[in-house]
């Protein structure tokens, strides 16, 4: 028989007080930080010229720009290590050339095109079996070395039709950390600009004909050497069947590798990579790092490049297209030139520190010519994430199509008019008396020479406004500036401070060279 005991309210709760506080329930759940990574601080382009006699031919050389690693390898559901060189939530970017010229055998695009198009799941495949206790510059690099080889062996497993062979040259960038993984005869180059004005190419790998250490194992595979040993860029092998090699690594290449093409165990060409890393020293030190395609580096001096590319701060696509430009003029059209920039940008302040599109976000400063950083007026409805932009447009052959225009100037024209520009206002700011002290100086400056290229040059209706207000487009918000340009005008602009020139930047319309002027 059940008895009822009655017992005050109060003191029940003095009762359960202890039980009621020791619930999980009354516990503050642990913060879960479930911010992504942010993408790499840098900018990133790529310019391809040559070599394409017919539209419907696939280029021999292709190039990989992955500005978020860390974002598509999410999506695969890859994870790797979060300490060691991964610790922070380092950024991660792949960027990569695979370069069909650089080949043992006939030059040729198919195992260029496969490589381009699977590296980035071999890496990060590799990346997410990098031992969770030691995730070092070491382990990131015998990774990368697996990531090659898989790479090797799944083109020739699956595809028995393809022949050729390419050579490869390799960035990942982690945090800031670059890793470099070189196959062939690209060119893989870091500036280093700790000594102004003179700037210093720091080789990462590439020019690689017949290396020294594969002697031995050429020659147990049945290989013969043809020119003087030691000399990388004359010495060729011969294969047992009679065919000739001008280097000792690459990917493909099937007839190079494996018993079946030589009866011996040992393979004559092999895809293991020349690693490296490097620890960015920052901006000022290391502005930038350039990728060239074999032909590229055939036609112009490690120290070319990095002068061509330092006359375009900050502006990967003008640069390239320099570069390029100039090595087929040297190659006289014979090869397709490419050539791939990274940009290097300042660190981002604490006011900077959001969430922006990969390779969009901004400098916490005005460059280092700048005495001073610019007070941004508040736009009107914008506040000071608005921006007040003028422009010069060029249209070319595809984009004049779209408006019903038809153009005879090809886009290769188009930007080359561009960078013509470009360096016609930096030289008459150079012959300027008077040395800009702020960004509204330098917007000064530079009025005159804009304004008299923009009304000969600009193809947009705002070339017929007078006075300062030629090309200008007035103030724009973040939003203003993805629907009405585009996402890749929005990144090119989006790094800008007031007084800094964009690099080319690519919309419907056609080509434009933007100014921030507030």
């Amino acid at each position: 028989m059940a008895i009822n005991v009655e017992m005050p309210l109060h003191k029940a709760r003095e009762l359960m007080a202890p039980y009621r506080n020791a619930m999980p329930i009354n516990n503050p759940l642990p913060e879960i930080d479930t911010e992504p990574p942010e993408p790499p601080n840098v900018l990133v382009d790529a310019v391809t010229l040559g070599g394409m006699s017919e539209s419907k031919q696939k280029p021999l050389v292709r190039h990989v720009l992955v500005k978020d690693l860390n974002k598509i390898g999410a999506r695969l559901k890859f994870d790797h290590p979060k300490t060691g060189v991964f610790t922070n939530k380092a950024p991660m970017g792949l960027y990569a050339l695979f370069d069909g010229h650089s080949t043992a055998g006939e030059s040729g695009p198919m195992a260029a095109e496969f490589c381009a198009r699977n590296f980035h799941l071999k890496l990060l495949k590799r990346l997410s079996e990098v031992p969770a206790d030691a995730p070092d510059e070491q382990s990131v690099q015998v990774a990368l070395i697996g990531a090659f080889e898989d790479l090797d062996c799944d083109l020739i497993a699956s595809q028995p039709e393809v022949n050729d062979g390419c050579g490869a040259a390799v960035v990942l960038l982690i945090g800031d950390v670059v890793f470099t993984a070189v196959v062939g005869q690209c060119v893989a180059i870091l500036c280093d600009a700790s000594n102004r004005p003179q700037l210093l190419p720091v080789s990462l790998g590439g020019r690689q004909g017949v290396l020294d250490t594969d002697v031995l194992r050429i020659r147990y595979a049945g290989g013969d050497l043809l020119g003087p040993v030691g000399d990388g860029d004359t010495v060729r092998i011969r294969h047992p069947s009679g065919a000739e090699s001008s280097v000792s690594r690459s990917l493909g290449d099937k007839l190079w590798k494996g018993s079946h093409a030589t009866g011996f165990k040992s393979q004559i060409v092999v895809c293991t990579p020349v690693v490296q890393h490097v620890h960015l020293k920052g901006y000022d030190d290391h502005p930038f790092l350039l990728l060239a395609a074999s032909s590229v580096g055939a036609a112009m001096s490690l120290q070319e490049l990095v002068d061509i590319a330092d006359e375009y701060p900050q502006q990967p696509r003008a640069g390239c297209g320099e570069i390029v430009a100039r090595a087929l003029v040297a190659r006289a059209g014979a090869a397709q030139c490419t050539a791939l920039e990274v940009c290097f940008l300042p660190r981002r302040s604490q006011a900077d520190n959001k969430r922006r599109p990969p390779g969009t976000a901004g400098p916490e400063g005005p460059p280092t010519y700048l005495a001073k950083k610019a007070k941004i007026a508040t736009a009107p409805g914008g506040g000071t994430q608005s921006v007040r932009l003028r422009h010069i447009l060029v249209k070319y052959q595809e984009a004049s199509a779209k408006d019903g225009k038809k153009l005879s100037r090809t886009r290769q024209e188009a930007e080359m008019l561009l960078r013509r520009a470009l360096c016609d206002i930096r030289a008459d700011l150079r012959a300027s008396k008077k040395t800009p002290k702020d960004a509204m100086e330098l917007v000064g400056a530079t009025s005159k020479k804009f304004m008299e290229i923009c009304r000969r040059l600009s193809e947009c209706d705002s070339a017929r406004k007078g006075g300062a207000m030629c090309g200008d487009l007035g103030w724009l918000t973040p939003e203003d500036l993805s629907s009405s340009f585009g996402a890749p005008f929005k990144e090119v602009v989006d790094v800008l401070m007031p007084g800094q020139f964009s690099d080319i930047a690519v919309t419907e319309q056609g080509l434009h060279l933007v100014q921030r002027v507030a």
